[in-house]
């Protein structure tokens, strides 16, 4: 039985048990059985409150998880704004190399935080992918256009699809990010935990891995992984002091409690 329909009953009865009470205690009933019947009365009433309050804290938890929804959904729309309003994603000429000038089809701005990192600091060899051909960058120019156009979605599937297909070039980490951004937004922080790790672990010097990282901190705070958060949060800091992320990895480790 449902908390309300419990509610529901409760209230029923007490509404029925009160005049029959009063109308047995004006016929002269014993003062053992109107005692009892108030007690029953009290019992009922308390069991009431104790789920009105049960009632009231789901719909706090509720609201809560709606406003959360909406603040993510709100956060990467501002930004994906921004990033549209900047300059329209154009893909990078540069070597095999990833490093901090190659950010793919939408350069360093395309970053959540509108950041450009530098990776001078990254105490890893950059690893080197093959150059993205004419395919790959309308491939991943499509999925990113799904972005701007706010149709997450479709958007998160043409990035899977993308990643399958084109699993070794210099757009690939790119795409791995946008699949975690996109996952945190569409509530899936378990797949976000997977992309973003992919591009900490698999694009080593790729100019995405600091923002990576500092998300990989995010997502584990919000799973309540507080301290295993304040780890990303830290190596964030440690191995990447001159980035955005760094930034705001130390603005989140101050605020956490």
């Amino acid at each position: 039985m449902s908390t309300r329909l419990k509610i529901s009953s409760l209230a029923l009865v007490l509404t029925l048990s009160a005049p029959i009470a009063t109308a047995n205690t004006l016929n002269g009933i014993s003062p053992n059985v109107a005692a009892d019947l108030l007690y029953q009365l009290e019992t009922l009433q308390q069991e009431v409150s104790q789920l009105r309050g049960q009632v009231e804290q789901q719909q706090y938890q509720l609201d809560k998880l709606k406003a959360l929804s909406k603040d993510r959904y709100i956060d990467l729309d501002k930004r994906i704004s921004n990033v549209a309003s900047q300059a329209s994603p154009a893909v990078s000429n540069s070597p095999n190399v990833i490093s901090s000038q190659n950010e793919g089809v939408t350069s360093a701005r395309e970053s959540l935080e509108t950041n450009s990192t530098s990776l001078e600091s990254a105490p890893v060899r950059p690893v080197k992918l093959e150059e993205p051909s004419a395919q790959a960058k309308a491939a991943y120019n499509s999925a990113y256009e799904l972005i701007r156009n706010k149709k997450f979605e479709d958007a998160q599937t043409a990035f899977r699809a993308f990643v399958q297909r084109f699993p070794n070039n210099s757009l690939t980490g790119n795409a791995h990010y946008w699949l975690g951004e996109l996952a945190i937004v569409l509530g899936n922080q378990g797949e976000a935990l997977v992309q973003f790790k992919t591009v900490q672990d698999s694009f080593a010097g790729h100019s995405k891995v600091p923002d990576a990282v500092y998300k990989l901190g995010i997502v584990n705070d919000q799973l309540g992984n507080q301290s295993v958060a304040k780890e990303f949060f830290q190596k964030v800091i440690k191995q990447y002091p001159d980035s955005n992320s760094a930034t705001l990895a130390s603005n989140y480790l101050n605020n956490m409690k």
